[in-house]
């Protein structure tokens, strides 16, 4: 050491300085290795002549006043200082010289740090940081402060509580404290835990608790729970639950305006295909079913949807096959419609083979529309119902209820739905299935004197005229005092006029006319008049 106090470094050399930490205390024996490097290890194997010398802090070390200190040198050069129970005075700067052939070869320092074990500041392992917890009033919740430290026998480390920069007292009943200690395996280690239980009795009871230990602090911070938090979250849940449930009405209310919306703009269309009617209208010949067709059903899809249906009260499988005028008149039509009543479940194939004649529907027609009513749909159980339930999928199954009767009802969104999309055409363009049929009947002529006058073209586009009915020439007047012979020649002049006018027609092309596909002129002769 100097005269200062401050050890002497003029002896080292600072390329060869390594560091080594003795505990102290413990163990009994400690040995500091004196650090030759690879290059003077290989140079003493080759040479016998040489000398290790130690010094501490540049001193000479003298061994024989250091009981406690001896030193070992082996032949290949290893040499090391054993320390008897290490002592805080040993620390220093130990210096191990070379000398070959009595010169000094080289010099290697070891800078020896003793350190207490019960200096050494415990390892925090719960908490892991500071923890905010907020248990509710009148519960009970327990603190667990544990720390690690280095086994000492000498060193009993404690560790202590405090409350909001005050001590805690083990005589409050708030307040319950229990501590554990053990070692790890090897018993080098040793793990202390202290438990403290609080009990939450009034809000004095919140606040910071630090668990000490040496230098050592660990933190829990409790605070009350705010009811409000509580509320803010019932009333999100609230809100989130009260939004779903308006999209929910919002999407049972919308969801068949939306579809028809949706398809009337960007749906198929379904022209040039063919087709002359829009829908088949299969329906019983009865009173109730006539009266729903033709006073419920067509007005409504003809007038106010614009569609085209073919109505027919016949039987459509006799024998539960389909007829030849069935699969013709089916053929021309888009859908079909059965209007399936009571009256209509009675005949045979309904009661008797409805299965294999729903199958034969669909082959017709792709997805047949089936309307059946509210009371026949929930009361009667009928085999065609049930089956009809089933194969929901295929089908287009609507029902009838007692609110149906208004225009705005989901049954008439339902069935446009099923219905093809429908074009809107302007008045002056006319019924684009009729318009480029390029029809000359005479019954169209519009200066013919077989119509009793020449009436306005239909508002919805037909092309067709609509007069009252055919009749025959009118009866020449009696105009001449000649008697019968004059009214005989002003008949026969008559009837002579007429058929001039009849050699203006052409009716040559008559009989190949398909007048099947003529749906916007009338007939103008009954079947009592053939």
């Amino acid at each position: 050491m100097s005269c200062n106090g401050v050890p002497d470094l003029s002896c080292l050399d600072s390329s060869r300085i390594y560091d080594h930490h003795v505990w102290s205390q413990q163990p009994p024996v400690n040995h500091l290795f004196c650090p030759l490097d690879k290059s003077s290890l290989q140079l003493l194997q080759s040479i016998q002549d040489f000398n290790l010398q130690w010094s501490k802090d540049c001193h000479p070390l003298n061994l024989s006043t250091q009981g406690h200190l001896q030193s070992t040198q082996h032949t290949n050069g290893t040499a090391y200082l054993t320390f008897l129970h290490p002592q805080a005075s040993d620390a220093g700067n130990y210096t191990c010289t070379l000398y070959l052939g009595g010169q000094r070869n080289a010099s290697f320092t070891m800078r020896l740090t003793m350190t207490d074990l019960c200096t050494v500041p415990p390892e925090v392992l719960s908490p892991s940081s500071t923890q905010t917890l907020e248990p509710t009033l009148g519960s009970q919740i327990t603190l667990n402060c544990t720390v690690r430290l280095p086994f000492d026998e000498h060193c009993n480390p404690i560790l202590s509580w405090m409350k909001d920069g005050h001590w805690l007292s083990n005589e409050s009943s708030q307040y319950t404290l229990e501590e554990k200690t053990w070692r790890n395996d090897n018993a080098s280690e040793k793990f202390m835990s202290s438990l403290l239980s609080v009990n939450l009795t009034s809000n004095e009871n919140y606040g910071v608790f630090a668990c000490l230990a040496s230098n050592i602090a660990a933190t829990f911070t409790l605070q009350r729970s705010e009811a409000a938090g509580h509320v803010g979250a019932v009333l999100a849940a609230l809100a989130v639950l009260a939004l779903l449930l308006f999209v929910a009405v919002i999407y049972v209310k919308c969801r068949l305006n939306t579809l028809l919306w949706y398809r009337n703009h960007y749906g198929e269309l379904e022209l040039n295909d063919g087709k002359l009617y829009d829908a088949y209208v299969s329906y019983m010949n009865s009173s109730d079913d006539r009266k729903f067709v033709n006073f419920i059903v067509k007005p409504q899809l003809e007038n106010r949807y614009g569609y085209k249906l073919f109505l027919d009260d016949k039987t459509i499988l006799p024998n539960s096959e389909p007829s030849a005028d069935l699969i013709m008149n089916v053929s021309r039509c888009r859908r079909l419609i059965v209007v399936l009543s009571n009256a209509y479940l009675e005949q045979d194939w309904c009661n008797n083979n409805f299965r294999e004649g729903l199958w034969r529907l669909m082959e017709l027609s792709q997805r047949p529309i089936f309307i059946v009513f509210q009371t026949q749909y929930r009361e009667i159980v009928h085999p065609a119902i049930n089956l009809l339930k089933q194969h929901k999928k295929a089908v287009t199954l609507l029902l009838w209820r007692t609110g149906s009767m208004t225009p705005s009802s989901d049954f008439w969104k339902e069935l446009c739905l099923a219905l093809p999309r429908k074009v809107s055409f302007q008045h002056a363009m006319g019924d684009p299935q009729t318009q480029l049929q390029e029809d000359k009947d005479p019954m169209l002529i519009l200066h013919s004197s077989s119509l009793e006058h020449r009436g306005e073209p239909h508002p919805e586009g037909d092309l067709g005229l609509r007069g009252p009915i055919f009749r025959g020439p009118p009866t020449p007047r009696v105009t001449s005092s000649d008697g019968p012979t004059a009214l005989a020649g002003g008949m026969m002049e008559e009837v002579q006029l007429s058929e001039g006018q009849r050699n203006e027609i052409d009716v040559s092309d008559l009989g190949s006319r398909n007048y099947g596909a003529r749906t916007d002129f009338y007939c103008l002769v009954t079947e009592d008049d053939l």
